[in-house]
């Protein structure tokens, strides 16, 4: 709780609590006339074992005697303290007696009322609480331009996010023509994921406030979650034709096309707001990433070297530069701009791409002195370091090294299933079949549903033994964990075929191929339409995936059968 942090504060703390007794001692603690059922000095005992309960940080204990005495006392300071207190240790019940008391001895104070609102809501009293917050709305008002509604929101971010959205959707009614009351109405609704409530809140706001930007946006993404793509690119189109000069819409609109991957698009829109403000960053480095994604790296070169002259968006610009480099296939000069991203979000990733482009370099001394150095750096992400190293070494076909770095890395971590099935798949390019089984059982043992483990063994049985039925258990077991999963699906696929029961594995292969355009997968989906008969489907996939991967091992298997 924020707002009452400053009061557990060690020596403050504990004056102000026996500054606060003594007073209510003081100004008399039997409150209302009529006898109190408790004498004065048994009053005190309770205060005093109280504030004695908070320097111990005993707070439920101080809560059951603040309770005792609460209602005995006419000192709004007490009553305060208490609810404080009740609030801090989430005690709803304590909370809400303790609150109503403030209030009722403090009732202009407005933290009085925002308290017992909240102790309120906290008890699940909606109808009660709407009073006072609508007296806390009057408050915000006065200082958030937005009706008080923007305060609000803000206030019930201390109940449960259900809570909020139904007190928001109450006070909506009140203010049926309040925009900023729909508005934050519909914020509320998306962190409960009301997507359809979300919507019909904006709708409502934007009767009222049409050109109003943070609305529009918000719709905007909203319908995107929605996957109504083509309403809110048309609702973005149309507020940023009406309001041309707002950069901040058309901003939005630009990223609205990224995310729909209308890429021609959104570059139109970030030129446009180049062009207006030339020296706007989220415009220099939307477009240097479009121009790098539609390979036009001089382009995108310059304006992330203009980036750079800025001093604006330093560490990501310069990550940028040295990924279209590796991308024009200057793995030294990517190297050279790699080392020098230094910013803590992008470090890591980028010390991790210098050591690919040595490997590419052929410069494995660097490579493994930087992973050494990096396990050191990072002792949290040690495994996956090793992980991310050997996978390097087998992306430039350094399959004995990989497997090196992986046995090296079980010596320290021997139970970890990461670990052991990385070293399965260089085991599989080693053609070292036994130590591939034993790792792969060793964790389908440990874990029978480890569905990638099922399906590695039975794929590797399939493609490289003639155990082909024990291959088809594994994958089957594989795929009733992850029905979907492509590389499951290629694998059924395949083991069908090598079963001799081509027309079962074809809807398999089908599938796995709509799902993802694997070289490999396209590989075996190409092999069983040729052998079904359908040459000319075959060749068409097959020469569809070479074109786009000329150097792929598995499309190279065909290439002799497509083009003799």
């Amino acid at each position: 709780m924020k707002h009452i942090r400053c009061y557990f504060s060690g020596r403050f703390w504990s004056l102000l609590g026996f500054t606060v007794a003594l007073l209510w001692w003081v100004n008399g603690a039997a409150g209302p006339s009529e006898s109190p059922p408790l004498s004065q000095s048994d009053q005190m005992y309770h205060v005093l074992v109280a504030e004695f309960a908070i320097r111990r940080g005993q707070l439920p204990i101080a809560v059951d005697n603040y309770r005792t005495v609460i209602d005995l006392s006419d000192d709004a300071q007490l009553a305060e303290r208490a609810a404080r207190v009740a609030m801090h240790i989430d005690d709803q019940p304590a909370m809400l007696q303790f609150a109503r008391r403030w209030q009722q001895l403090a009732p202009d104070n407005n933290q009085a009322v925002q308290t017992l609102a909240l102790a309120l809501l906290k008890n699940n009293a909606i109808d009660p609480a709407l009073d006072y917050l609508d007296q806390v709305r009057d408050v915000f008002a006065e200082r958030d331009r937005q009706e008080g509604f923007a305060g609000l929101y803000n206030l019930l971010d201390q109940v449960d996010a259900e809570l909020r959205w139904q007190a928001l959707t109450q006070m909506g009614d009140r203010y049926t023509e309040s925009a900023f009351a729909a508005y934050y109405t519909a914020l509320a609704a998306l962190q409960i994921e009301q997507i359809d409530a979300a919507l019909e809140q904006l709708d409502q706001a934007l009767q009222q406030r049409p050109d109003w930007r943070d609305a529009l946006l918000l719709q905007a993404r909203v319908r995107l979650q929605a996957e109504q793509e083509q309403q809110a690119l048309a609702g973005l189109a149309a507020a940023v034709e009406a309001n041309p000069d707002d950069s901040e819409l058309r901003l939005g609109y630009a990223r609205a096309l990224v995310a729909t991957d209308q890429l021609e698009q959104a570059r139109e829109q970030f030129v446009h707001l180049a062009a207006a403000q030339p020296d706007d960053a989220e415009a220099l480095f939307a477009l240097g990433v479009l121009a790098t994604e539609a390979e036009q790296y001089d382009i995108a070169e310059d304006y992330f070297q203009r980036l750079l002259e800025l001093n604006q968006r330093v560490a990501e610009s310069t990550f940028e530069l040295a990924r279209l480099n590796e991308l024009r296939g200057d793995y030294a000069e990517a190297l050279v701009w790699y080392v020098q991203v230094e910013a803590n979000n992008r470090h890591l990733n980028a010390q991790i791409r210098a050591a690919a482009m040595e490997a590419r370099l052929d410069d494995f001394t660097a490579l493994a002195e930087r992973f050494a150095r990096l396990r050191l750096e990072h002792p949290d992400n040690v495994v996956s370091l090793y992980i991310t190293e050997a996978q390097i070494l087998r992306e430039v076909g350094q399959y004995q090294a990989a497997y090196e770095v992986l046995d090296a890395a079980l010596q320290d971590y021997p139970d970890n299933h990461d670990l052991l099935y990385s070293r399965a798949l260089a085991a599989e390019r080693l053609d070292q079949l036994d130590q591939l089984e034993q790792d792969l059982r060793r964790i389908i043992a440990d874990d029978p549903e480890h569905a990638h483990a099922l399906n590695a063994l039975g794929y590797t049985l399939t493609d490289r033994t003639d155990r082909h039925e024990e291959a088809y258990d594994l994958i089957r077991r594989a795929l009733d964990l992850l029905p979907d999963d492509p590389a499951i699906l290629d694998s059924m696929g395949w083991v069908k075929y090598r079963l001799g029961d081509l027309q079962t594995a074809l809807p398999y292969l089908r599938r796995a191929h709509d799902i993802s355009a694997d070289p490999e997968i396209t590989m075996h989906l190409s092999q069983v339409l040729w052998d079904l008969g359908e040459h000319d489907e075959a060749r068409e996939i097959w020469e569809t995936a070479y074109e786009r991967h000329p150097e792929d091992e598995y499309l190279l298997r065909l290439k002799e059968l497509f083009n003799p």
